[in-house]
């Protein structure tokens, strides 16, 4: 993973952080240990860079980057899917379209944020939230 790259993930992971209030939902880092919380909603991160292009036809151009950030909003099977879909929504509100976040002078701009259908799998009930960005580098 390049540096930009790194830098987009922390930012993105920062803004993901912002919206807990007294460490609730609490959330899954990508490659971080965790142990779910019996019937406890939480949020789990992967970050997923796509695209790496030259801006420029020089060596030292600008690169644009895009990818996705991908948040699972999971909860018990068997809980009422409406508490992990809610969560969906309000993370999907947190990444507005057009926001911009900065970490390291590296600024990346959301393209957009999507809330899929919910599906069981094992003994969790997952909405997967897609959140598309893009940064100059």
């Amino acid at each position: 993973m390049s540096v930009a790259e790194k830098d987009i993930n922390t930012a993105l992971s920062v803004r993901l952080k912002q919206i807990q209030v007294a460490d609730v939902p609490p959330i899954a880092w990508e490659n971080a240990p965790y142990t779910p919380v019996a019937n406890t909603l939480y949020l789990e991160e992967t970050f997923i860079p796509n695209i790496k292009n030259q801006v420029g036809l020089e060596n030292s151009s600008t690169d644009d980057y895009e990818g996705i950030y991908q948040v699972l909003v999971r909860d018990a099977r068997g809980a009422r899917r409406f508490n992990a879909q809610e969560q969906a929504r309000l993370v999907a509100e947190h990444f507005p379209r057009g926001a911009e976040y900065t970490h390291n002078s590296i600024t990346v701009k959301i393209v957009s944020a999507a809330v899929s259908q919910g599906l069981s799998v094992d003994n969790t009930y997952n909405v997967p939230v897609t959140i598309t960005w893009r940064a100059l580098a």
